[in-house]
């Protein structure tokens, strides 16, 4: 069974100068009934400058989002006489964060362990923490079988993010790179 990456992404050399590039991303993405919201760097000027490299992100409208629902963010940065944009899929923000760290903590506690129980084995004494280590070792396992769920889950949300951004940038000649 192929594997699902945890976080898919997708990127792409684009004919179009940046900056053409980023308006047309404005004003498509904009107007369709997906949900485009432009994220700055602190000090990175106000939306209505001229940039030639912005970040976005791109979510399905409100009403139909889930906690499963994916969120497309978009960096478009300029490339030689044209535009790259790099693209890359994740849960929520806070999904993702809550994931990330609860990954940590069960990493953490399954390496502390394993180190308990090896230094419990060097003195002679029964090596307990090894159920907690393969404890940790079963719920990451499970947490990333969750992942894989979700992401089938949001398949046709992510389809349809990434249909509507390629369809806002078509008329820049773009070549599809991974």
């Amino acid at each position: 069974m192929p594997t699902i990456p945890l976080r898919p992404k997708f990127e792409m050399t684009l004919a179009c100068p940046s900056t053409v590039v980023l308006q047309r991303l404005c004003e498509r993405l904009e107007a369709g009934p997906q949900t485009l919201r432009r994220t700055r760097v602190p000090g990175g000027g106000g939306n209505e400058s001229v940039r030639e490299r912005d970040f976005f992100v791109l979510t399905v409208p409100e009403e139909a989002q889930r906690v499963w629902s994916p969120w497309l963010t978009i960096e478009v940065t300029p490339a030689d006489a044209g535009a790259h944009l790099f693209a890359r899929f994740g849960p929520h923000p806070t999904v993702w964060t809550g994931f990330a760290f609860f990954y940590l903590i069960l990493s953490v506690t399954f390496l502390f362990c394993l180190a308990f129980a090896a230094a419990l084995l060097t003195t002679g004494a029964q090596p307990w923490s090894l159920g907690i280590s393969a404890g940790a070792l079963v719920l990451m396992v499970v947490m990333w079988w969750i992942s894989q769920v979700g992401q089938r889950l949001a398949h046709d949300q992510m389809e349809t993010l990434r249909s509507e951004l390629l369809d806002a940038v078509k008329d820049c000649a773009l070549t599809q790179e991974s």
